[in-house]
């Protein structure tokens, strides 16, 4: 354990008196904990899951560096003291957004505690009573939120004394415990929720996506909420004055906050006082009463690994078949051989499967649209007349999007030999297949048709409806540019077969030379692209080179022979 680990326990354990009234043994109480505190340690957080593991060694820091990111969101949360010209409209910014990201970091980085139950398995078995194993389960929950909320919330207490004296401390500190009570009632609301909405098998999946947008919305907001309130000019603003405030729970938080440190208490003020304490109260009270039994009752199911799949009659599985035929179908008309078709089939469900891929990949989607919502908020940004009269900053606008889209099929392609379930790679190994590069192939087409596919024919609409048809060879340039640029890429660096590498192994033959590569070359398509625009026999000429050039490297990664594959035994 490190530090913080240790005065957490040692800060939570002064209650042993009372504990030990309540039947809790205090030496198993303490055991139980520290192992606990020493799990977290090594329990990757949800923003080291996004991306590759550089080392293979076991992580030892993890809480350490869950509490400097935690710090590093504490310190931007100052922005909110720039907002308005009055400390309540700055707090009730700063409540809400550490209501926010509190019970968001609770979801992503704390659910795999939650739904842990190798407690059953491990503690129970032993000679723990109860109340012991209760107790332990509820002091690692608090001593966890503690080390998230201390670090976000630190910053701002700072700031507020350094604005308002030292009579602000005692407040805060109590208008903080209030708001993580209602914090710790919405993730318990959000786990109701979701377990109504599917089921309890796919839960960890659910908070998966979760985990994706959490981390979209972290990078969204760092790179647009300086914008908008530069463009927005709430550098005045008040919130006392917007109407319906007084429903908004931040607001009682701030209100509150700021007549106890002045000492001012009209009839709002106490009224927002008293939400500010009643409703978080009443929260916990129901999280204890109501949501906490139901969630512990589908605890066991959650998991999964015992679960078994239970298939009553044809009727009510119908949408399953015809999802799994909507694939084949699709795996049929882009592929040819048997081959390549099982590498289509079995790359496209892997993708939908691993987490793994999933937390590493999906989350250029969102990158994608908060990079669009910038260059949209800039002062000197295209309108919808620039797209349509192709003016020269929307011809720039056009090739951006348009070439934009190559760099989530690179995430995917670099990300697609790597699982954490690399061991079942054995398949391949005994399995008829003369060239592994029908499986290569196949692979690349699923990923294309996956992430890239989708952003064309949206982006097809709107060229189509806002520009017109004349965009037409514009767009298959730029299209088969891309498809040509990511074939290329794959036939110089994909040597691994889909998800048979080990995760821990993806960063060793990623090259800061290759991923300038990466890059470059569809910056270079599309500079030339760009100064050929409005030459449209030079793109349509252009064009049909990269559809050839696209077939001609699909047909050579198809092709490709056992030797070519890396780290690979066929006759093992």
């Amino acid at each position: 354990m490190n530090f913080f680990d240790r005065f957490f326990l040692k800060i939570f354990l002064f209650a042993a008196p009372v504990l030990r009234k309540m039947n809790v043994n205090m030496e198993h109480l303490r055991a139980i904990l520290v192992a606990k505190l020493t799990m977290d340690n090594r329990r990757p957080a949800a923003f080291q899951q996004m991306r590759a593991s550089k080392e293979k060694k076991e992580l030892n820091q993890a809480t350490l560096k869950t509490m400097f990111v935690s710090l590093i969101i504490g310190l931007f949360f100052l922005m909110s003291f720039a907002i308005g010209n009055d400390i309540t409209t700055q707090l009730t910014f700063f409540f809400s957004m550490f209501i926010f990201m509190l019970a968001a970091t609770l979801i992503t980085d704390f659910t795999s505690v939650l739904i842990d139950t190798r407690d059953n398995l491990i503690i129970l078995p032993k000679p723990v009573n109860d109340a012991t194993f209760v107790t332990a389960r509820l002091l690692h929950i608090a001593i966890h939120i503690n080390k998230l909320l201390l670090p976000m919330a630190l910053p701002s207490l700072i700031a507020l004394i350094v604005m308002q004296g030292p009579s602000a401390i005692v407040p805060f500190i109590l208008m903080i415990l209030f708001a993580t009570m209602l914090s710790v009632f919405l993730v318990n609301a959000v786990y109701i929720f979701i377990l109504k909405i599917t089921k309890p098998s796919n839960f960890q999946s659910v908070i998966s996506y979760f985990q994706i947008a959490f981390a979209v919305v972290i990078y969204g907001s760092y790179q647009l909420l300086p914008r908008m309130m530069s463009k927005m000019g709430i550098d005045t603003m008040k919130v006392s004055e917007l109407h319906n405030i007084s429903y908004y729970p931040p607001y009682w938080f701030a209100d509150a906050c700021n007549s106890i440190s002045t000492f001012s208490f009209e009839s709002r003020n106490i009224y927002n006082l008293m939400l500010a304490i009643g409703i978080p109260l009443v929260s916990i009270f129901v999280v204890v009463k109501y949501f906490a039994p139901a969630f512990t009752r589908n605890l066991s199911m959650i998991t999964g690994s015992t679960e078994e799949i239970k298939i009553k009659n044809v009727s009510k599985n119908e949408s399953l078949a015809y999802r799994q035929s909507w694939i084949e179908k699709l795996a049929s008309k882009f592929t040819s051989g048997s081959s390549e078709y099982m590498g289509f089939l079995f790359t496209w469900k892997m993708m939908g499967r691993s987490k793994d891929f999933k937390m590493k990949v999906y989350p250029g989607f969102g990158y994608l649209i908060v990079i669009i919502a910038m260059m949209m908020l800039q002062s000197n940004s295209p309108s919808l007349a620039d797209f349509n009269e192709m003016t020269e900053r929307g011809k720039s606008m056009f090739i951006v999007f348009l070439y934009f889209g190559s760099f989530i099929v690179l995430s995917a392609i670099g990300q697609l030999p790597y699982s954490d379930k690399f061991k079942a790679a054995w398949i391949f190994a005994i399995t008829p297949i003369d060239a592994p590069g029908k499986l290569l192939s196949g692979a690349l087409k699923s990923v294309i048709i996956c992430f890239y596919i989708p952003l064309v024919l949206l982006f097809s609409l709107f060229g189509i409806v806002i520009i017109g048809p004349s965009i037409l060879p514009n767009l298959v340039l730029g299209c088969f540019n891309v498809l040509a640029v990511t074939s290329l890429i794959a036939y110089m660096t994909l040597r691994k077969l889909p998800f048979s590498v080990s995760s821990q192994d993806a960063s060793k033959n990623k090259t800061t030379a290759r991923n300038f590569l990466t890059m470059l070359i569809p910056m270079l398509l599309g500079g030339i692209h760009w100064l050929i625009f409005d030459y449209t026999w030079a793109v349509v000429i252009l064009a049909i080179l990269a559809v050839i050039a696209t077939w001609m490297i699909m047909d050579s990664i198809r092709n490709m022979s056992w030797a070519k594959i890396e780290n690979f035994d066929v006759n093992r």
